[in-house]
């Protein structure tokens, strides 16, 4: 586990389920910011389908947050290698709205 990728994932203002499978990724990074975890790993780690693992992974990669490699065997596919781009920062307009404005609301 890259904690470096981990403190980096944490920061990114995304979406739940994206954020989660970014999390997830980051687990099982290396010093490299790279792992290779297939889809249904991804999908039982986050607690989601393989399509909606999909759906995350390819808004991550057009996020420029993650890179996506396939790998070949002898006898075909197999797990994606992902990198994360750990100098990536997306700015924080791109993070959903906070439905509560004030933490004092909750206490009403």
């Amino acid at each position: 586990m890259s904690f470096q990728a981990m403190a980096w994932a944490i920061k990114q203002p995304l979406p739940c389920q994206e954020k989660m499978v970014l999390l997830v990724l980051s687990n099982y990074a290396d010093d490299k910011a790279t792992c290779y975890p297939s889809m249904s790993r991804l999908s039982a780690d986050c607690g989601m389908s393989v399509a909606q693992v999909r759906k995350c992974v390819a808004k991550l990669e057009k996020k420029e947050l993650v890179r996506r490699y396939m790998r070949m065997r002898s006898y075909g596919q197999t797990s994606n290698v992902f990198a994360m781009d750990l100098s990536v920062t997306l700015p924080a307009a791109s993070a959903p709205p906070n439905l509560i404005e004030r933490p004092h609301d909750l206490m009403e």
